[in-house]
């Protein structure tokens, strides 16, 4: 739960995205742990009752400035009781009252009260969006500190396409975590990431592959966007979706893999080789479909190259923390590839182990460093587990 106990102010405005934020409360209350109030002006009342947000976070949702059983103080204390304020659908109107200070109902109020606090997401028709007043509006609102989430570009409920669109929960969800949890440990700094498998083609139908599913990679690319890197995600195919704030590189062979990792690596700080390439290469690629009454006795194999090693010979400053798959004795053996490859951590995962490696939601996992230190990890979310060796590397780092 990534913003578990955090108070949030929800402010809904009167946009046809309102209702999209109906399902993004619900996720903040049940799944991540938020403690969350709602705030509706007049206009979000006509696309969805208060009633549907109450019921969501079992709060009565604040729709008036004054009330019988308010004290004059409420927008203050709402405000100082909250960790961020989320203007979810953000419309132009309430850009263009919150850019130049007008208060004049309790979202507004209470957003001049929160200051930089207070994040936006505008969703809106694609022409008041890119009109120079709502464009000067949010470059105003950026100078002065506020966080604003760019919108999606896509189908619009107007029956036109482009940018304007709500994006995604997930994509929110990120934002507002890198705003409520990141603490810029990352920032300026570059961080590349593989994630997922490569697949080795035998003919035109059939490849080798291996069972992972990119999730731990991925899980790394995130706690790195909320830490401020500038992220570099260089993954196989998997069916995930992209990661909010990240550059992404898909590839799909070791060949690719290597020509991606030489381009991107330039300059990199860290590099994590999440990724699980496969080893196993045939020499060479048939045309067409081998078919099974020619058998298949002769296709060859060999070894892929060793990505990692060759990094580290290009870049020997960079920062490479590699991942391990070992059965029989995994630590040893992973504190071996991490000397042979040049690494300055090694992450041993061992797949034996109930709900660790591949394909899993979670991992345990122990994290080595070359000089001989060591930290295990015990079964949790891949997404706590990245942020386990990442806040370990930066803070001993090898």
């Amino acid at each position: 739960m990534i913003f578990q106990n955090k108070r949030l102010l929800v402010g809904i405005t009167g946009g046809i995205a309102a209702y999209k934020t109906a399902s993004l409360v619900r996720r903040l209350v049940h799944d991540e742990g938020a403690r969350v109030q709602v705030i509706m002006t007049k206009n979000a009342q006509e696309f969805v009752t208060p009633l549907t947000f109450a019921t969501l976070t079992g709060q009565p949702v604040i729709t008036e400035m004054f009330s019988n059983d308010s004290i004059g103080t409420r927008h203050i204390d709402l405000v100082q009781e909250a960790d961020a304020v989320l203007v979810c659908p953000a419309t132009a109107n309430i850009l263009a009252k919150s850019a130049q200070g007008i208060a004049d109902d309790m979202l507004s109020t209470v957003i001049l009260v929160a200051g930089n606090k207070t994040c936006f997401v505008p969703a809106m028709n694609t022409a008041m969006y890119l009109n120079p007043i709502t464009q000067a509006n949010l470059s105003r609102l950026k100078a002065l500190g506020y966080a604003i989430l760019e919108p999606d570009e896509g189908p619009l409920a107007c029956q036109a396409s482009g940018k304007g669109r709500m994006p995604d929960e997930r994509v929110i969800l990120a934002f507002l975590d890198q705003r409520l949890n990141g603490q810029g440990l990352l920032k300026g700094k570059k961080v590349v990431i593989t994630a997922g498998p490569t697949r080795a083609p035998i003919d035109d139908i059939r490849f080798i592959t291996n069972r992972s599913s990119g999730k731990m990679g991925y899980a790394l690319a995130e706690c790195a966007v909320r830490e401020g890197a500038e992220v570099i995600l260089i993954t196989g195919p998997t069916a995930l979706p992209k990661p909010w704030g990240v550059q992404l590189i898909a590839i799909e062979t070791v060949a690719e893999l290597q020509q991606a990792l030489n381009e991107a690596g330039e300059n990199a700080d860290y590099l994590f080789m999440a990724a699980a390439v496969e080893d196993l290469l045939p020499v060479r690629k048939a045309a067409g479909k081998i078919k099974k009454e020619h058998g298949l006795t002769n296709i060859e194999i060999q070894i892929a190259p060793d990505l990692v090693r060759d990094f580290r010979q290009r870049h020997p400053s960079t920062c490479i923390i590699g991942f391990s798959v070992e059965i029989e004795d995994g630590l040893e053996r992973s504190r071996l590839k991490m000397q042979h490859k040049g690494l300055n951590y090694v992450v041993w995962n061992n797949p034996q182990q109930a709900g660790a490696a591949f394909e899993h939601d979670t991992n345990a996992v122990t994290l080595i460093a070359n000089d001989g230190r060591s930290w295990e990890f015990p079964l949790a979310s891949k997404r706590i587990i990245a942020d386990q060796i990442i806040r370990t590397v930066l803070s001993t780092k090898a």
